[in-house]
C-alpha cells in the first residue's frame, strides 16, 4: 500500500474496532433485562471480554510476523462479526459468554498490532503527531457507532440490531480484503514487513529502555485508567446535583480526545520523556484539584483538563515504546508484552481504587492516584538516560 493509503486503513480499522468493542458493551443493560441475568453476570461478560488483551497480545504479535500487520487486522473483523452474529441468535447466557469470547478474541488483538504498524510507517520526529491522531480517532468510533447502535437497539430490538451490525461487519471485511489483495499483489505490504524471527520475547525484557517505557505506562493507567468510573461518586460526595454528571462526564471524553492530539504533537517538539514527566505532574495537580474543590465551575475546568492527561499520554508512551524497539525495527514482540502488562494494569485499576475509596474514603483514593502519577515518573527519569540493551 502507499503510505497515505496505509495511514487512512489502519486509522478507519481502529475507529471500527473501537466504535464496535464500545457498542457490543451498550448491549449488556438490553440483554439483561431480556434474560433476566443478573449484574454480576454483566460484569462477567465485560470483564471476559477486556480482559482477553492480557492472553491475545503476545499471540497477535506471533501472527501478525508471520502472516503480516494488515492482514491480521483485516482478518480480526470476522471475530467482531460472528460474536455479534452469535449475540443476535442468543436466548441463553453462554451463548452470550461465546458472542463476548467471540469478539473479545478480536479486541484483544488489534491495538498491539496496529500500534505496531503505526510505529513501522512514521519516522521518530512524526511518530508522536501521527500516534496522537490515531489513538484520538477512537474516541469518535466509540461516541459515533455506539451512539447510532443505541438508537437503533432502541427502535428494533438488540437480537436484531445484532445481526444488523454482523452484516455490515462482513461486509467491511469483504471490502477490506479485496483492497489489501489487490494491493499485496503489487507489492503493497512488503515494504512494512519483516523476514526472520527478529529478537525472541526474552531479549525485548532485557532491553531496559522497554521495560522502563512499559513500567510508566503501567503505573499511568493505575493512576489514572480508573478515575472515569470514581468521578461521578466523588462529584455526588462534593454535593453536585446529579443532573450535571452527564455533561461533566462529556468533558471528561472531550478532554480525552483533545489530549491525544495535542500531547501528541508536542512529542515531535519537545521528545517524549520530557512531556510524559510534565504531563504526569500536572495530571497529579489536577487530580487533587478536582479532589478538594466544591467550585462547579473550577471542577468543568478541572475535568476538561484532566482528561487531556489521563488519555493524552497514550501516545507519549506508546511512542516510548517504539523508541526502545527502533534499533531492530521489530515492534510487534515489544508491544504485544506491552499489551499484557498494561492489560494487568488496567483490569487491576477499578479494583485497587475501588478498595481504597471504601476502606478509607474516596478523596483519600484520588490522593492515592495523584500520588502514582507523580511516581510513574520515576521510570521515565530512567528510560530518558538508558541506553538501548537489546
Amino acid at each position: 500500500m502507499a503510505h497515505k493509503q496505509e495511514a487512512l486503513a489502519v486509522n478507519t480499522l481502529h475507529v471500527l474496532n473501537d466504535g464496535f468493542k464500545a457498542s457490543l458493551l451498550l448491549f449488556l443493560p438490553f440483554i439483561a433485562k431480556d434474560l433476566s441475568i443478573s449484574l454480576t453476570k454483566v460484569g462477567f461478560l465485560g470483564t471476559a471480554m477486556n480482559s482477553l488483551e492480557i492472553f491475545m497480545a503476545i499471540p497477535a504479535g506471533i501472527i501478525a510476523t508471520k502472516i503480516g500487520g494488515f492482514r491480521l487486522l483485516i482478518l480480526l473483523m470476522s471475530f467482531y462479526g460472528l460474536g455479534y452474529f452469535f449475540a443476535s441468535l442468543s436466548s441463553l447466557y453462554f451463548m452470550i459468554i461465546l458472542a463476548f469470547i467471540l469478539a473479545g478474541v478480536g479486541f484483544g488483538m488489534f491495538h498491539s498490532v496496529a500500534f505496531s504498524i503505526v510505529s513501522k510507517m512514521f519516522t521518530k520526529e512524526e511518530r508522536g503527531t501521527q500516534l496522537g491522531n490515531f489513538t484520538a480517532l477512537a474516541e469518535l468510533g466509540r461516541m459515533g457507532i455506539s451512539s447510532v447502535a443505541t438508537l437503533i437497539i432502541v427502535a428494533i430490538g438488540w437480537r436484531q440490531t445484532a445481526f444488523i451490525i454482523s452484516t455490515i461487519i462482513g461486509f467491511i471485511f469483504i471490502v477490506f480484503y479485496v483492497i489489501f489483495s489487490q494491493k499485496k499483489q503489487k507489492g503493497g505490504e512488503k515494504a512494512q514487513e519483516h523476514t526472520g524471527p527478529g529478537p525472541s520475547y526474552m531479549e525485548v525484557l532485557k532491553n531496559r529502555k522497554f521495560l522502563f517505557a512499559t513500567a510508566s505506562f503501567v503505573l499511568d493507567i493505575l493512576a489514572s485508567g480508573s478515575l472515569f468510573i470514581f468521578i461521578p461518586f466523588l462529584l455526588l460526595k462534593r454535593g453536585i446535583p446529579p443532573v450535571y454528571l452527564g455533561a461533566l462526564t462529556s468533558t471528561f471524553f472531550l478532554g480525552n480526545m483533545f489530549g491525544k492530539v495535542f500531547l501528541g504533537r508536542l512529542v515531535d517538539r519537545l521528545g517524549n520523556t520530557k512531556v510524559f514527566i510534565i504531563s504526569e505532574f500536572l495530571m497529579a495537580f489536577f487530580i487533587l484539584v478536582l479532589a478538594i474543590s466544591h467550585d462547579i465551575s473550577t471542577i468543568i475546568i478541572s475535568s476538561i483538563i484532566l482528561g487531556m492527561f489521563t488519555k493524552g499520554t497514550v501516545p507519549i508512551l506508546t511512542a516510548m515504546v517504539s523508541e526502545s524497539v527502533d534499533h531492530h525495527g521489530r515492534y510487534e514482540k515489544a508491544f504485544s508484552l506491552n499489551a499484557v502488562f498494561v492489560g494487568m494494569g488496567s483490569t487491576l485499576a477499578p479494583l485497587f481504587l475501588g478498595f481504597l475509596s471504601d476502606r478509607y474514603g474516596i478523596v483519600n483514593a484520588f490522593y492515592t492516584s495523584s500520588i502514582l502519577a507523580i511516581i510513574a515518573t520515576v521510570p521515565a527519569f530512567f528510560y530518558r538516560r538508558t541506553q538501548i540493551t537489546a
